[in-house]
């Protein structure tokens, strides 16, 4: 009898394995039902057009004869084209900085403010997050035009000598930050806000116990907790700022001298010109897409998100 028990329970066991892994494989198949269509998406919109933008970046654009690395070699040896990553870059490190310094702030005053007037403040200063860059950029111009913005007017009632935002690279400059900001501040902050909530008590709890300072749980409690959220807006940032194009192109054109032109805005003007290989623009796009890339995995490696404790 009792040699018998271990074989029917090993048989019960079998059976219950066997409807289980029946179970398991049925419900397999409903999932990838589910994600067929995001897949089919995926892969009509991203995942072709970058294969025949690859492909086409080795071709001659009238032809499509196999032209090596030819259209690389043209974007490389623009100076112009270095310039506008040179641009970008500087552009993408300042409004990363001055996003996360004043969101975070910003968000620490919306988590004291825990009535129905914090509800109505977020709210507003989520609202610039649905304008577009265009439209952004029609109102900043309207404000910074030198021939009757806003602050040329206010500057000349007041007997003052107006200022153009197109002509001095400072002003230019600030012609494209502050509207990149404007856009982005009330969502960054709603993230800073969502990872501020959600830090246990319990840890400033610990802090205080321990006669930590305020600027101590800051550094060594809430920043460290933030982590993750840090990352996701860090690269959030990178990505949107190295493509940006709709408001150089409107606010300064590039100007002056160049120095606010972008890949991006690069790259578009250099498709309407004819006189540049067409394919050479496609290869100077996979170019940004790479170096957007890199820069996120740098970013990943210095700020590897982790876990929460309470995981």
């Amino acid at each position: 009898m009792n040699s018998a028990r271990p074989l029917v329970d090993n048989e019960m066991f079998r059976l219950d394995k066997k409807r289980h892994n029946r179970f398991t494989y049925r419900n397999q198949w409903v999932a990838y039902l589910m994600l067929l269509p995001a897949f089919a998406l995926l892969t009509i919109f991203v995942v072709t057009p970058l294969v025949m933008a690859l492909i086409r970046s080795f071709q001659d654009y009238n032809t499509s004869a196999f032209v090596g690395l030819q259209n690389f070699e043209y974007i490389f040896g623009t100076d112009l084209f270095a310039k506008s990553f040179r641009n970008v870059l500087v552009m993408t490190a300042i409004i990363t900085v001055v996003m996360i310094v004043i969101t975070f702030l910003f968000a620490l005053v919306l988590k004291a403010m825990n009535n129905k007037f914090g509800s109505f403040v977020k709210i507003v200063i989520f609202i610039p997050f649905f304008i577009s860059g265009i439209a952004a950029s029609v109102i900043f111009t309207l404000l910074t035009n030198y021939g009757g913005g806003l602050i040329t007017s206010i500057l000349v009632s007041l007997n003052k000598d107006p200022v153009s935002f197109t002509s001095d690279e400072v002003l230019a400059y600030a012609a494209i930050i502050i509207p990149t900001l404007w856009l982005g501040f009330g969502y960054n902050t709603l993230v800073m806000y969502a990872g501020l909530i959600n830090i246990p008590n319990d840890y400033f709890d610990a802090a205080k116990i321990d006669g930590a300072s305020w600027w101590q749980t800051m550094v060594h409690v809430t920043i460290p907790s933030m982590r993750n959220y840090l990352v996701l807006i860090i690269v959030n940032l990178i990505t949107t700022s190295m493509q940006m194009m709709e408001i150089p192109l409107i606010m300064t054109e590039g100007g002056p001298l160049d120095e606010t032109l972008t890949p991006v805005l690069y790259l578009f003007n250099a498709f309407r010109d004819p006189s540049r290989p067409a394919n050479a623009t496609i290869a100077g796009a996979l170019v940004v897409m790479v170096v957007i890339m890199g820069v996120n995995i740098v970013v990943f490696r210095l700020l590897q998100s982790k876990r929460s404790e309470d995981a």
